[in-house]
């Protein structure tokens, strides 16, 4: 059995890129990526983080069966059982010490339970489920592989490249990666200058400020940015929300805090509780002639609780005519604009948009 263990860990902290001052316990755990076998897992729920002793956890039921284990729940004990071919393993929520075939492995963290699912440390990943793990903690992804070599190329950040089955505009990207669907490459492109306009294989092959190291700052700032924005409960909303998710954008002046600030308030007295995530792709970059940038992403979200269905996300664009039912996940595809005012060499200060939109230019539905 193959039991490679490549993790470094690096203290990341959520807010690395920002300057202002912020209460860690009003704001959300830093979200992280995992790529299997050269493909993103993409969660119906529960993300992997980064917990406040800067371990990383990974929800054990979906990467479990991702590798062919069993996985149950033992409601009496609050223990998940796991087999795996000749394994036999129990872990035990608010327990470091698994069982794995009637022997005791200790772990540097617990099990712990949040929305409904476990969440395991990434060594026991690693060590009792057999599977090599690399962590880049300059895009909180961990790659997890069964096999020494993925077969089939793979893009700078590690995912499998395929060469079938192809968007009718493949033209536009650098390459078209294994786990994305053609809905994702074919969603229009925002509003833009039809001559000045230029999609990311232009980009990314004729401007040198497109490069993986100024596209791993932006992602940081945009999962930052997406972090906050998208999870938000009245009870623990405070000012120091206000300053962290005004900081991820580009500051021409305080105006904009202020609004940020009315929107806490109204948050507050709507009782406004959403849960959600961004997952931005960094090979679909589109220049749209006016000096924005926009990323796209995956995105999750759900709104647990609110009276009106009023400004339920800060976000000029928010439909009016919501009719968005509560604890339901929504899903869908959106361009999210980064801008900048530096001239020259911009690359590192690409920052979120004052004007960033969830629903410019997007698509959403109701997952089944």
């Amino acid at each position: 059995m193959l039991k490679k263990w490549l993790l470094m860990m690096t203290v990341v902290t959520m807010l690395g890129s920002m300057t202002t001052a912020v209460s860690a316990a009003s704001l959300p755990p830093t979200l992280v990526s995992v790529v299997m076998e050269g493909e993103k897992m993409w969660f119906p729920d529960a993300q992997a983080f980064i917990d406040e002793n800067q371990r990383t956890l990974v929800p054990v039921r979906f990467v479990a069966e991702a590798l062919g284990a069993k996985v149950g729940w033992e409601a009496e004990s609050r223990s998940v059982p796991i087999q795996k071919d000749d394994q036999s393993i129990l872990l035990a929520i608010g327990s470091n010490i698994a069982t794995v075939n009637g022997d005791e492995v200790a772990f540097d963290t617990q099990a712990v339970m949040q929305g409904g699912r476990t969440f395991v440390p990434l060594r026991f990943v690693s060590e009792i489920l057999g599977v090599a793990v690399e962590w880049d903690g300059k895009t909180n992804t961990v790659f997890l592989s069964t096999t020494e070599q993925l077969k089939g190329e793979l893009d700078p950040w590690g995912r499998l490249i395929r060469t079938t089955d192809l968007p009718s505009n493949a033209a536009d990207y650098p390459y078209i990666l294994a786990d994305v669907p053609n809905a994702m490459y074919e969603l229009a492109y925002p509003y833009s200058d039809p001559e000045d306009r230029k999609v990311s294989s232009m980009l990314y092959s004729t401007i040198p400020e497109y490069n993986k190291g100024n596209v791993d700052i932006w992602l940081g700032r945009l999962k930052t940015f997406g972090a906050l924005w998208l999870n938000v409960d009245y009870r623990t909303i405070d000012d120091a929300w206000a300053q962290a998710l005004f900081a991820t954008k580009m500051q021409n002046s305080n105006a904009e805090l202020k609004y940020i600030r009315q929107y806490v308030d109204w948050v507050k007295t709507n009782k406004i509780q959403i849960q959600g995530y961004l997952d931005p792709e960094p090979s679909m970059i589109f220049y749209d002639g006016f000096g924005g940038d926009y990323i796209r992403v995956k995105f999750r979200i759900k709104f647990v609780a609110f009276n009106k269905q009023e400004r339920l996300l800060y976000d000029e664009w928010f439909p009016k005519d919501s009719k968005f039912e509560k604890n339901v996940w929504y899903e869908g595809y959106s361009d999210i604009k980064m801008k900048t005012s530096v001239g020259g060499d911009w690359g590192n200060s690409l920052k979120v948009s004052p004007t960033a939109s969830l629903f410019f230019n997007h698509t959403i539905s109701k997952v089944e």
